[in-house]
């Protein structure tokens, strides 16, 4: 039952997802960080395209935008 809901997140929008939509400082709500967001994004829709509600995947996401200087608070 947790797959078919996984499942049905993933086709709901990436925004969904627990983990695609981090809280970050107040100061990063720029236009870069949304296009550091949509590169991230990018790089994990590579390597997980049929997987993209596995945890790995949220958390290398997570880690791309780290490694862009970003702290996430969530």
């Amino acid at each position: 039952m947790i797959a078919a809901l996984q499942g049905c997140a993933v086709n709901t929008g990436l925004n969904q997802v627990k983990g695609f939509t981090p809280v970050t400082v107040p100061a990063n709500d720029t236009p870069q960080f949304h296009i550091d967001q949509q590169a991230c994004m990018a790089e994990v829709e590579r390597t997980w395209a049929n997987a993209l509600q596995e945890n790995a995947a949220v958390i290398q996401f997570r880690q791309c935008l780290v490694h862009k200087g970003y702290r996430l608070l969530s």
